[in-house]
């Protein structure tokens, strides 16, 4: 018999099992909202009607899901809070339809996923959807929204998810910043903005990121570099007209490329020039951090940098990296590039990816983004405009992540988490890493979902590529959830006071750090409920 339930956001609907139903929800006026429709037939359809009878049908869009093989689960060690512990079939990527026609599979579950947004009414909604397949009589199902007469606040959050450059270009084989790349690029950039991205990653140099040594990824430069007769010479416009293109589709801070190699600063990164008339690669593994001939060239570069930075109105919402995720053995390889650096860049805000409080501590850094697996040190020390990130690493004793092997309630509780431990900005590595690890090789995302094997699957990208620009992904969309999540306490804060919202996050067990929370979405569920009647009432 055919089938159709409406669902949660928060379930991942398998193939082969019936889902837990939901049949209702609330949202405040301005927050995107999402939930779902399961349904099944015996038999596969690519032409399958939708009809949504609502006063609110003109604020709902919906897509289809699609599913992707999550291979790699548990890679490290592992807790009791997983979606799945074997590899599985993952519902993920959401497929804008085919004049609004949906798609069925023969014998298993297929999902749409339903979005509601806008400046939506207050009160009691119903949302009636009836599918309409050729060979069979209609499926119809219904879902009450209930919305709230409250805003969202606005997000003081600082975040990026980094943007690779290469991974656009490899993978429809467009030559970088051509005409139809930055077509397709810049939709990969409306998506993340649309999804809370504030601040992006801004490729000077070829960002030195996650490449195995010796060897380099393409390169994607937007700084041109010139050497003649010994002396150098800068081209700003090309970075200049990027940065204020971005700034204009809502891009507020810009992270400047690292200056070093990952892992420890002992490289100069991929520099290409032109040199007497000949372009070039005039730097890479073989030039030290701190050796004469790349300190000669930042020596040049970065008062040039900072002057035209300054010049556009620019310089202040720039933060810039020396090297990602240094460790304590190389804290005096770090200070020497510091010292390089500082003495051009005296008053620029340094904000690079930490575990060791020594970088810190030794004012070495300006604004220091954590891994929530160490942030608990800096937490202790109450370090101001602290920022937080997770990656591969970040699995076991519970934390969230955003792996495909993870409930969504996992990943969607770090908005709680973000809030509780007044955190100001949040970083993540991949927004559309199409590489293998140590970018070996260029992927399809669509493939594999894991770097290859050496990442667990979701770790490396959110988004996936569609025909001309971005797709969302479920956990996109998840993850954007927590965000609005952070703002509904930001603003349940601006009626109660931070010191009874805690008292109330407490009281529902969500605790300081990022390893302590309730892992049911009941609880969860209870929260924001608990917060909507509060509102409703102030």
């Amino acid at each position: 018999m055919p089938e159709i339930y409406t669902v949660s956001s928060l379930e991942k609907v398998l193939l082969h099992k019936k889902p837990k139903v939901e049949k209702r929800g609330s949202m405040l006026k301005n927050e995107t909202y999402s939930f779902q429709v399961a349904y099944k037939y015996n038999r596969f359809a690519n032409d399958i009607r939708v009809e949504i009878e609502s006063d609110i049908k003109d604020f709902i869009t919906y897509r289809q899901v699609e599913y992707v093989a999550c291979t790699s689960v548990n890679l490290w060690e592992g807790d009791g809070f997983y979606f799945s512990k074997d590899s599985f079939a993952c519902p993920d990527v959401l497929r804008p339809t085919k004049d609004g026609k949906l798609k069925s599979r023969a014998c298993a579950y297929a999902t749409a996923w339903f979005t509601v947004k806008g400046d939506l009414p207050v009160g009691t909604h119903k949302i009636k959807i009836t599918l309409y397949a050729p060979w069979t009589e209609p499926l119809s199902t219904e879902y009450t929204l209930d919305v709230v007469d409250s805003e969202l606040a606005e997000s003081e959050l600082v975040y990026t998810n980094w943007f690779h450059y290469d991974g656009i270009s490899n993978y429809y084989k467009v030559p970088v910043f051509s005409n139809k790349y930055n077509e397709i690029m810049y939709d990969f950039i409306k998506k993340a903005v649309d999804h809370g991205v504030n601040m992006l990653l801004i490729p000077m140099f070829t960002p030195p990121l996650d490449t195995r040594e010796g060897s380099e990824r393409k390169t994607t430069q937007l700084v041109d570099v010139y050497k003649n007769n010994g002396e150098y010479s800068f081209d700003f416009d090309r970075l200049i007209s990027f940065m204020k293109k971005v700034e204009s589709m809502g891009i507020e801070y810009f992270e400047m490329s690292h200056l070093f190699t990952q892992w420890g600063a002992k490289y100069a990164p991929k520099i290409v020039a032109t040199v007497d008339g000949k372009k070039k690669k005039i730097f890479g593994w073989k030039n030290g951090a701190t050796s004469p001939e790349y300190t000669e060239f930042l020596d040049a570069f970065l008062p040039k940098l900072r002057q035209r930075l300054i010049d556009e109105g620019l310089y202040s919402r720039c933060r810039f990296h020396l090297s990602d995720e240094p460790n304590e053995k190389c804290i005096e390889g770090y200070k020497k590039a510091h010292s390089v650096f500082r003495r051009s860049m005296p008053d620029a805000f340094i904000t690079d990816a930490l575990s060791h409080y020594d970088f810190y501590k030794d004012g070495l850094v300006d604004v220091a983004v954590c891994s929530i697996k160490t942030i608990d040190t800096f937490l202790e020390n109450n370090v101001p405009n602290l920022f937080a990130y997770y990656c591969c690493a970040e699995s076991g004793d519970y934390l969230t992540n955003r792996f495909m092997s993870y409930t969504s309630l996992r990943q969607r509780i770090i908005g709680v988490q973000l809030y509780i431990n007044n955190i100001s900005g949040f970083l993540q590595w991949g927004y559309n890493f199409y590489n293998t690890v140590l970018s070996d090789e260029a992927i399809d995302p669509y493939l594999i979902t894991d770097g290859g094997g050496g990442y667990q699957s979701g770790d490396a990208f959110i988004v996936y590529p569609g025909e001309n620009g971005a797709l969302d992904s479920l956990r996109h969309e998840v993850f954007y959830d927590g965000l609005q999540d952070m703002r509904l306490l930001c603003t349940l804060e601006k009626k109660i006071g931070r010191e009874e919202v805690i008292k109330l996050l407490d009281s529902f067990g969500y605790k300081k750090g990022f390893r302590d929370y309730p892992h049911d979405e009941k609880t969860f569920l209870k929260l924001r409920h608990r917060v909507h009647q509060i509102l409703k009432n102030n």
